[in-house]
């Protein structure tokens, strides 16, 4: 059963007659009586009485035009959302995030792809790096913002590819009536017998933490787990300890001082991540054009 017959039986019910449906279609007059023969045969009941020679739409007619009548709508429905779905400025982006880029990277780089692309919608979907590694690879969301968990480390997912676009550098947050906070910069080191205010097992933040202090030679003693930035700072900002962290977007952090590392590994890559099959839409494309010539 054809979209298009579907559409002439309501422009039939319309009518009531072969010939004017004809002529306001554009099309011979027998096409149009072969397309009500097919729809017939398909429902196996006459939808029209013939009368005089008119047609007269019967019950069995008004149901299937009820019926058809609704399919056209949907779709129509479904052509205009992909067709908007697959428009480049004013598409659907799905964007996996990890927490602790909520604070900063993530608002940062919506704000300047707006300027661009004002009209382009956004579906945000928080996790750990490896629930953005499967959502990617589920086609739950088109791309991903991850850091890299490691120097040197990329993420590793099956049918997943990870291209650095930015990184920033890590600071001892402390508060600002700690011994440390006088100081430029700092060596972890000086940290060793600090309590760390410090992140969920599986966050990338918490991994780096990790790996720079067993650098400095020393395991961190983690009293408070978090999964936002903005809270650890706030903890800091309490006195419960020293965190780990990238320097706030805002200057304005009362009570928190943050301490250049002078390790040189005290940085974190973040990238963006997507599968490396299938075919993208042209607003997601585009964002991610935009992405990738950030780390040019």
């Amino acid at each position: 059963m054809e979209d298009r017959d579907l559409r002439w039986l309501i422009l039939l019910a319309e009518t009531e007659n072969v010939s004017l449906t004809a002529a306001r279609l554009g099309v011979p007059q027998p096409t149009v009586s072969r397309a009500l023969a097919r729809l017939e045969a398909e429902f196996g009941v006459p939808l029209f009485d013939r009368v005089g020679g008119r047609l007269r739409l019967n019950e069995s007619g008004r149901i299937g035009v009820g019926h058809a009548e609704r399919v056209a709508q949907e779709i129509d429905t479904a052509r205009e959302r992909i067709a908007e779905l697959n428009h480049p400025e004013r598409g659907l982006v799905r964007l996996g995030f990890v927490a602790s880029l909520g604070e900063s990277t993530v608002p940062s780089v919506l704000n300047q792809y707006r300027l661009k692309a004002p009209k382009v919608r956004f579906v945000l979907q928080e996790g750990h790096s490896n629930d953005i590694g499967s959502w990617l690879a589920e086609g739950r969301v088109d791309l991903g913002l991850v850091g890299r968990p490691r120097p040197q480390t990329n993420p590793h997912w099956r049918d997943v590819i990870w291209t650095p676009i930015e990184h920033q550098r890590l600071y001892l947050a402390v508060a600002a009536g700690h011994p440390l906070a006088d100081q430029e910069t700092v060596d972890l080191a000086q940290a060793a017998d600090e309590p760390f205010i410090t992140f969920w097992p599986r966050a990338e933040l918490r991994l780096l933490t990790e790996h720079l202090c067993a650098q400095a030679g020393f395991t961190p003693s983690v009293t408070v787990q978090t999964g936002e930035v903005a809270t650890a700072r706030a903890l800091v900002a309490a006195g419960l300890g020293v965190a780990v962290v990238p320097h706030p977007m805002s200057t304005n952090t009362p009570g928190t001082v943050h301490l250049p590392l002078n390790d040189p590994e005290a940085e974190r890559q973040i990238g963006v991540a997507r599968p490396v099959q299938g075919q993208r839409t042209p607003a997601v494309a585009r964002f991610l054009t935009f992405l990738l010539q950030k780390s040019e």
